[in-house]
């Protein structure tokens, strides 16, 4: 037994494979909860009524002692599903019990854990970062005695072929740069890709989804249309500057915050200068600033090139500026933001 992927477990599931102990984590909450429901339905043939739930927060290891001795009466496993287990809030004596338990699950008994409400890491960022001591006792236990799959973001290109595949199961078939626009116009957000490659496919009808009508017909999210700002107003490009200000503003997205998030994507791009300028890569500065996707620091990398530190700080000065008069009094919102990108577009 060991750590596996989404995809490796999927494939065990549809051969009967199964662990007695299982333990999903990570911080792609929706793949998280997608493996334990699979397993939980694998293992009980969809029947919900045959699984047990129990609550992390205060959970009762005689209790789960109970529920793992238990034969299933009409489903061939013992689904117990505990959710959210923190082992840092439990003492001592409980935390051993607790893995004493786990060392004499019943053969038939399947034991599922969980976490998606709390940070597992305890605040560290970065590839490489590992879960809190304690539960970091528990996840390498079930590592080395069932099944661990640890759920992080997929990257872009990742989602580009899963999107690929989707369109082909839907009878449709797609290129990759049209599949990688997608994943960047929907922010590589899993259920918004699948709402949207709904969308295209149904208006394809069988045929190829192409680039262009990725781009006519998919909403750009509001992240990725500040991304367009950012790079239009850097690189002085005022005709792509103002449409993407006419966009963002039939967003209708209350002005303290479009001026946030334009703020934060100078800032990336502030960013990717500084780290180019001491030899930093892109994955040097995904470890040290918790990235979840790469596309979104390599667009910064790309963004700053010929940039200088003088020009984005300039910028800044000027958002920070209206921000304040934003809040100082009755203005405008609509005409400061404008005027505002029009300063920036002449620095």
């Amino acid at each position: 037994m060991a750590r596996i992927d989404t995809k490796q477990l999927a494939a065990q599931l549809r051969a009967g494979q199964f662990s007695n102990l299982y333990y999903f984590y990570g911080s792609d909450i929706l793949q998280v909860q997608t493996c334990t429901a699979q397993v939980l339905k694998a293992a009980t043939g969809g029947d919900e009524t045959a699984v047990t739930k129990l609550d992390g927060g205060s959970l009762n290891v005689s209790e789960l002692a109970d529920e793992a001795e238990m034969c299933p009466m009409f489903a061939e496993h013992n689904c117990i599903w505990v959710h959210d287990l923190n082992m840092d809030t439990l003492r001592e004596d409980t935390r051993k019990a607790l893995l004493d338990l786990l060392k004499r699950v019943a053969p038939q008994t399947v034991l599922v854990f969980d976490v998606t409400g709390f940070d597992i890491f305890g605040g560290k960022t970065g590839k490489n970062r590992k879960p809190t001591d304690k539960n970091r006792k528990l996840v390498d236990f079930i590592e080395k005695n069932g099944t661990s799959c640890l759920c992080e973001p997929k990257t872009q290109s990742q989602i580009a072929g899963d999107i690929i595949a989707a369109a082909k199961k839907n009878g449709c078939s797609m290129e990759r740069p049209a599949a990688m626009t997608l994943a960047e116009l929907c922010g590589c957000q899993t259920l918004l890709i699948r709402q949207e490659l709904g969308k295209l496919c149904a208006f394809a009808d069988g045929a190829e989804i192409t680039e262009p009508m990725v781009r006519d017909m998919v909403t750009p999210q509001l992240e990725t249309t500040v991304y367009m700002l950012t790079g239009a107003v850097l690189g002085h490009r005022a005709p792509a500057a103002m449409k993407a200000v006419e966009e963002l503003l039939a967003m209708r997205v209350e002005m303290p915050y479009l001026m946030a998030t334009v703020a934060g994507s100078l800032i990336e791009v502030q960013r990717a200068c500084a780290a180019r300028q001491e030899g930093r890569r892109v994955e040097d500065v995904m470890a040290d600033f918790g990235y979840r996707f790469s596309f979104v620091v390599e667009n910064a990398f790309r963004t700053s090139q010929g940039e200088t530190m003088e020009h984005i700080t300039k910028c800044l000065m000027l958002l920070c500026d209206a921000e304040r008069r934003l809040h100082s009094g009755a203005v405008d919102e609509r005409v400061l933001f404008e005027k505002t990108i029009v300063e920036m577009l002449r620095r």
